[in-house]
């Protein structure tokens, strides 16, 4: 990566290459979601990756779920810099949009998003996860992953440097402190109880926290029908 400000547009040409970087054990949370999504997919509904980024999540998706042939795939992005990786096909499209108004979160069986949620206002969460919610089909799921707080000061002091030594590992401290400066008003980062507790609070059941690394996690949220 050059030297050049950070941005999600400035890195959109490899943003896949830069995340896995960036995250340790990116790519293993990427294999177990695709694995994960075998037990949600079902014909005739749709599959939507909010927040795809390049898109190759929701391909990945797609591929995996040759059950599902009538399955729609629909990957949500508002960043138009990552249109130059998509490519449409029969039942996988991607839009444009502002996940808040788009009308593609219907009749799924499954959602997914890959820290995407730290980036959107705190204020509108609560109703973009009850969105999500009402809009899943019985026995469907919600995989989300977040960068999170530590629920103590010394554990997030050493997260935090452990963090800072794997980065070093690809990046310059100057492109490490320059992405560390443009994140202070992009991202707002919650605790892991807190969205234990509003997935929970909404209606979710079978919350559970399945991948973990430094202050990195990944947690499934079922709806399950209704007793």
């Amino acid at each position: 990566m050059d030297e050049q400000k950070f941005s999600f547009s400035n890195t959109a040409d490899a943003f896949d290459d830069h995340i896995g970087k960036s995250i340790r054990g990116y790519h293993d949370l990427r294999d177990d979601i695709v694995s994960m999504s075998k037990y949600f997919v079902e014909d005739n509904t749709s599959v939507v990756d909010i927040g795809c980024s390049q898109g190759s999540m929701i391909r990945r998706i797609r591929d995996a779920n040759d059950q599902a042939p009538n399955a729609r795939y629909i990957g949500v992005e508002i960043n138009d810099a990552f249109q130059q990786h998509w490519e449409s096909d029969t039942n996988l499209t991607y839009r444009i949009e502002d996940v808040r108004e788009s009308d593609a979160l219907t009749n799924m069986s499954l959602a997914i998003s890959m820290f995407t949620f730290q980036f959107i206002p705190e204020r509108d969460r609560l109703t973009l996860m009850q969105k999500i919610y009402d809009n899943l089909t019985d026995g469907g799921a919600f995989i989300t992953s977040e960068k999170i707080f530590s629920n103590n000061a010394k554990t997030q002091n050493m997260l935090e440097f452990l963090y800072l030594d794997f980065k070093r590992k690809s990046f310059s401290e100057k492109e490490i402190l320059d992405k560390e400066t443009e994140l202070r008003h992009l991202a707002k980062n919650t605790t892991e109880n807190l969205l234990v507790t509003q997935l929970r609070g909404i209606g979710f059941r079978g919350v559970q926290t399945f991948w973990r690394n430094f202050n990195f996690v990944g947690v499934l949220a079922m709806k399950r029908p209704s007793e």
